[in-house]
């Protein structure tokens, strides 16, 4: 029986099987009704078409995702409890999972139990993001639970992501707590880099191509590598690090190139090796051609081309035509690291658009790899939405 104190929200009895399977989101037009008058953020219990209870979710009046799961066990409340349990729950899976690193995801919504929810550690420093109205209620909580559990010198908050506007909610950005130099050093691979965590992109810093790049290293050993949306440098100072013989990396950003510029002494790398240049990348690798400029090795790990579905179809054509120049500025027996972190492209479509750049280029490939986010990112198995980006380790074929 459910407890008819809960505020709860009723499946449509034609549209309740991906709940009942598992899935976590329930979509505004899944929805037969909603009892109780839930504030946006406030716990409901979900039910299917025939009453059964589903999960507890946490409720959005204006999102067309009405509620996201957070627990199989019903009338559990999205307390102080159950948010320090599962700050704790996610550390002990990174540290069993992946050792103590010094730079790593904490929480990844969704698959971590706290939807909405994206924490990331940086040496001393926490970066948090909150896209729902239901972290966004709980912030306090939050903090609590995370400054309890890392003692950090500070957390700062990055809630300045579109997605909030379809909550209702406006975009924060403030240090709340302590108090520490925005630009973190951090290590990874073997490498050091810079990262500003008020000012950078997203929570300053991406760790999801952490596992991808470790694979990579060897492959930049005698190598000429160009990096194109190089943010950081993440990718051009590995391979710098890892032997390569001349990295470029571009990006339209001349505050991360900076940075990037900066962290090229913290490492093992010759002055020489490694150069960066602030350029629009389109026009940048289109210019390549006309030089007959080519590389063993080209990362294409662009921003998200696509915000919402609607965009999907712009963001295939500008992929296409991306990978196609990419393909071209390669040299014969050369790695193409291509990569898509648009959420709203699926799997099947880039690796189609990849295949259309290909004859575009009139060069074959084989796939040496294909790969996805690291595991400080998990993905739950029931929600594929929790999975976003597509990486694709292409050999050119000189037949």
């Amino acid at each position: 029986m459910i407890d008819e104190a809960l505020k709860q929200v009723r499946l449509k009895r034609t549209l309740d099987r991906r709940l009942t399977r598992g899935h976590l989101w329930v979509f505004s037009n899944e929805v037969e009704a909603v009892e109780g008058n839930p504030e946006p953020g406030e716990e409901v219990a979900v039910l299917d078409g025939r009453g059964r209870f589903v999960g507890m979710g946490l409720y959005s009046s204006s999102s067309l995702i009405r509620a996201r799961i957070y627990t199989r066990r019903r009338g559990q409340g999205c307390d102080r409890g159950l948010i320090e349990a599962r700050v704790g729950q996610a550390l002990a899976y990174r540290e069993s999972r992946l050792g103590r690193r010094q730079a790593f995801r904490l929480i990844h919504g969704e698959a971590d139990g706290l939807p909405g929810l994206v924490a990331d550690v940086f040496g001393d420093r926490v970066v948090i993001q909150i896209g729902t109205a239901g972290m966004e209620r709980r912030r306090s909580l939050i903090l609590d639970a995370l400054v309890e559990r890392l003692r950090p010198r500070a957390v700062f908050e990055r809630s300045d992501v579109p997605a909030r506007a379809l909550e209702g909610l406006p975009p924060r950005k403030a240090v709340l707590w302590g108090d520490a130099e925005a630009v973190a050093p951090i290590e990874e691979n073997g490498f050091q880099l810079l990262a500003d965590l008020m000012e950078g992109q997203k929570t300053g810093y991406f760790l999801d191509q952490v596992e991808n790049r470790a694979w990579a290293a060897p492959h930049f050993r005698d190598r000429t590598v160009l990096d194109l949306f190089c943010y950081v440098g993440a990718w051009a100072l590995l391979a710098a690090v890892n032997g390569a013989r001349r990295v470029v990396g571009v990006d339209s950003s001349e505050a991360a190139l900076e940075l990037a510029r900066r962290a090229i002494p913290l490492n093992p790398i010759p002055p020489s090796v490694c150069s960066f240049v602030r350029a629009d990348v389109f026009g940048f690798i289109r210019a390549l051609a006309a030089r007959r400029e080519r590389f063993g090795v080209v990362v294409l790990d662009p921003p998200p081309l696509a915000r919402s579905r609607k965009d999907a179809l712009a963001a295939l054509k500008a992929y296409r035509e991306l990978n196609h120049r990419a393909m071209r500025a390669l040299e014969n027996d050369g790695l193409l690291i291509t990569c898509s972190c648009s959420h709203a492209v699926a799997r099947e479509d880039f690796l189609k658009a990849l295949t259309l750049a290909s004859r575009d280029a009139r060069r074959d490939f084989t796939i040496l790899r294909e790969a996805t986010q690291a595991p400080d990112h998990p993905i739950h198995l029931a929600t594929p939405e929790t999975q976003y980006l597509k990486v694709f380790f292409l050999s050119a074929r000189a037949w």
